[in-house]
């Protein structure tokens, strides 16, 4: 698992996102740089002061996380529970580690990931849910969830999302979404409606813009057909309002352990949550 000179360490991490200005460094308050601030903070103290945390999903500004996972490469001998410990106690109130497990050399939590969950939040109709103001976006309306389970169907599959990103560039922004559930429940006794999406990976503001169109088809402004066209043409001014990212958690992060992940190129590409 380690040489004599490193061991590899995976985190498993929660975030409110409301005051980051999203994951990756270098635009502002980060989760990324807060994260490694605390743990170089701890480390160097025992002789490493340099430290990169590499996290499987870069989230937008103001979305937030359950699950998200990173890696960080440590040169120096730590208990890892110590190493739980003492970062939390460094680490602000709106983020923190939730556990720390030595792994292999080569898991690294981006390149290795095989699969990531989404749920976006949503509390629609006449009653607010007061717990949930800043992790959801809010409906005044009553959405009709049958229009949009049935067109949330049409997201399932490999598809060229280019109509749902923002990603710029000419690389593929072909995406496979395993699956899509729209579900209604309750939240500290207050009906919430949950979108939850699987898939090998997700573009920047592919989900939410996702998102936007169901809402747009729950509220009776576009039928499903809608998506078909943005799907065949790739015509992203045909969008309706993206989603804002206060409602989007990332809840988890799949990996294959047998064999450590996947290293494709799918997973290296930039902008992707």
């Amino acid at each position: 698992m380690n040489n004599d000179r490193s061991t590899t360490y995976r985190l498993l991490i929660a975030y409110n996102g409301a005051r980051f200005k999203g994951w990756q460094r270098g635009n502002g308050r980060t989760v990324q740089a807060t994260l490694e601030a605390a743990i170089g903070a701890v480390l160097g103290e025992l002789g490493q002061p340099d430290v990169r945390v590499d996290g499987a999903g870069r989230t937008d500004a103001g979305a937030h996380a359950e699950g998200q996972v990173a890696s960080v490469v440590v040169s120096v001998a730590v208990d890892p529970a110590h190493l739980l410990t003492a970062v939390n106690e460094a680490l602000p109130d709106d983020v923190a580690v939730l556990s720390v497990e030595p792994d292999d050399d080569r898991f690294h939590a981006r390149y290795r990931a095989t699969a990531k969950i989404y749920r976006y939040r949503i509390v629609d109709g006449p009653v607010p849910n007061p717990f949930l103001t800043h992790v959801a976006w809010r409906q005044h309306r009553l959405l009709e969830i049958g229009a949009m389970r049935t067109a949330a169907r049409l997201f399932v599959g490999k598809h060229d999302f280019s109509a749902f990103t923002e990603a710029k560039g000419t690389k593929s922004k072909e995406r496979t979404v395993r699956s899509i559930a729209v579900a209604r429940t309750t939240f500290a006794g207050a009906p919430v409606l949950e979108i939850t999406m699987r898939g090998d990976g997700f573009m920047w503001k592919q989900i939410r813009a996702m998102v936007g169109t169901l809402v747009a088809i729950g509220r009776g402004d576009a039928g499903a057909e809608l998506i078909e066209s943005m799907l065949a043409s790739g015509d992203r001014s045909l969008a309706p309002p993206t989603a804002p990212a206060s409602g989007l958690t990332l809840v988890s992060v799949e990996y294959d352990e047998a064999g450590i992940g996947n290293d494709s190129a799918e997973e290296r590409r930039p902008k992707t949550t």
